[in-house]
């Protein structure tokens, strides 16, 4: 008979939150059941989405997960700047350490909202993005992504 090894489901990491300099919260980082969120608030800018998305990174290899819930509903602000960053620094390493569907809910920011927009033309097909005006479509989009890693795992059992 062969030997099983169970292993316990990773427990979630702590929830990750950034803060301006003058301490108000901007974003936090967290693990949900089926994705990792990443709730946005207030004024941010384009430095503020590049060291978010560094954080990300992080969280993501210590939690791997293939989907990202990006909710920027309650955002003002321009970040289009970073895109360059975006797509030619964090798509990669995203990609690398497992990420595969990026649900994105706008801000009713029409800066925010053109910044999106020009962010999905840039890393899709690599990664499969999609915009959303409603968090509840953007989460139940997330959910029906089929989950390659799981399905490989119920394949092998």
């Amino acid at each position: 008979m062969a030997t099983r090894i169970i292993r316990p489901e990773p427990t979630p990491s702590a929830p990750v939150e950034l803060r301006h300099i003058m301490g108000e919260l901007y974003v936090t980082i967290q693990l949900k059941k089926d994705y990792i969120e990443a709730k946005w608030q207030g004024h941010i800018t384009a430095d503020n989405v590049v060291c978010a998305a560094q954080a990300f990174l992080e969280f993501l290899r210590k939690n791997p997960c293939q989907k990202l819930l990006n909710d920027k509903s309650e955002v003002t602000g321009d970040w289009q700047e970073a895109n360059d960053w975006l797509q030619f620094e964090w798509l990669p390493q995203a990609l690398g350490a497992g990420l595969r569907y990026l649900a994105h809910v706008y801000s009713l920011s029409m800066f925010s909202k053109l910044a999106a927009r020009e962010l999905e033309e840039r890393i899709t097909p690599q990664l499969s993005m999609k915009n959303f005006y409603e968090r509840r479509l953007a989460e139940e989009w997330l959910l029906e992504q089929e989950d390659t890693a799981a399905g490989q795992r119920a394949a092998r059992a």
